[in-house]
């Protein structure tokens, strides 16, 4: 499970009320779905770790994920039975007390039902809506499945956590998270006339002894118009993981001829997976599945 977004730690521990107490707290019997009535109101979490939703477009998004994420909450279904408990935590932390993302909403609700540990999650897991794959799990009582991503969003992630409860009976926790993904601003696209690119591949992490060493390489305009074409298709990630110019154990930074914003673009593979961009006169998002591009670049040197 990676985590990313450091600096919103504070934000997300407090968004644990989003996701806790916030339902009706009534004992309705749950049938066909999980949640006929008393879900909680979910709440984009937005940090200073990424651009908040300023503008129609995206807040829009983060509309299509608020509803994305109710509605996979609404299709779960619980065995008949139980009693609904308003979205109070269970066992294990939910996925979204526990993530550092920015960026992140999240509905849940819970229940207690008079059956097993095992026999309550083993029917939650048969009764999930589609389009749901497996996605690990945290002990023996906590399962996770995850939703495809899609272009507002990172992959819905859906928790199960089921936990004995004192009067014999399980309770049972759902909830449901997703990340939205900000859109790119059209400064944070290379030109397309850029003429080359100096590339400098950084091995070692600053922090750390033995210092890091580097080496450069400049390449022509036709390299560095692919460079360019690759780094135009990333998608912004909503926070993005530690600046890539400190953390990887190897970063390649591209600056580009011919760009007049100077951004440079430290690009980090492996557990990083990203890109940070450095514009000198504003924060831009980080950019996320970098795999190819760092391959790329990689083969260049």
């Amino acid at each position: 499970m990676v985590v990313r977004g450091l600096g919103a730690v504070a934000v997300v521990v407090a968004g644990g009320l989003v996701l806790a107490g916030c339902a009706s707290g009534s004992s309705s019997q749950a049938r066909s779905s999980s949640v006929a009535s008393g879900l909680s109101s979910p709440t984009a979490l937005v940090s200073i770790g990424s651009p908040a939703p300023s503008n129609a477009a995206e807040r829009s998004r983060v509309q299509a994920v608020t509803e994305l994420a109710r509605r996979l909450l609404a299709q779960v279904v619980v065995p008949e039975g139980s009693k609904e408990l308003g979205g109070q935590s269970v066992g294990a932390q939910t996925a979204a007390q526990m993530s550092l993302d920015d960026d992140m909403l999240g509905v849940a609700d819970s229940w207690t039902v008079p059956e097993t540990v095992d026999t309550v999650l083993t029917y939650v897991q048969h009764h999930l809506p589609d389009g749901l794959t497996w996605d690990g799990s945290i002990g023996a009582d906590v399962v996770i499945y995850r939703a495809k991503a899609e272009a507002a969003d990172e992959g819905a992630m859906v928790q199960i956590a089921v936990a004995p409860d004192p009067a014999g009976a399980t309770d049972l926790h759902v909830d449901v998270s997703d990340v939205w993904q900000p859109l790119r601003p059209a400064t944070a696209h290379v030109p397309a006339t850029v003429t080359g690119a100096t590339l400098v591949r950084r091995t070692g992490v600053i922090m750390s002894p033995p210092p890091p060493t580097t080496v450069s390489l400049h390449v022509g305009a036709d390299v560095a118009r692919h460079i360019a074409a690759l780094l135009n298709a990333l998608p912004s990630e909503a926070g993005g993981p530690p600046d890539a110019g400190g953390g990887a154990d190897t970063t390649i930074t591209v600056t580009f001829d011919g760009d007049p914003s100077k951004t440079q673009y430290v690009v980090a593979g492996s557990f990083y997976d990203a890109v940070t961009v450095r514009a000198p006169s504003q924060a831009l998002p980080t950019l996320s599945g970098a795999g190819d591009l760092d391959n790329y670049l990689e083969g260049l040197f």
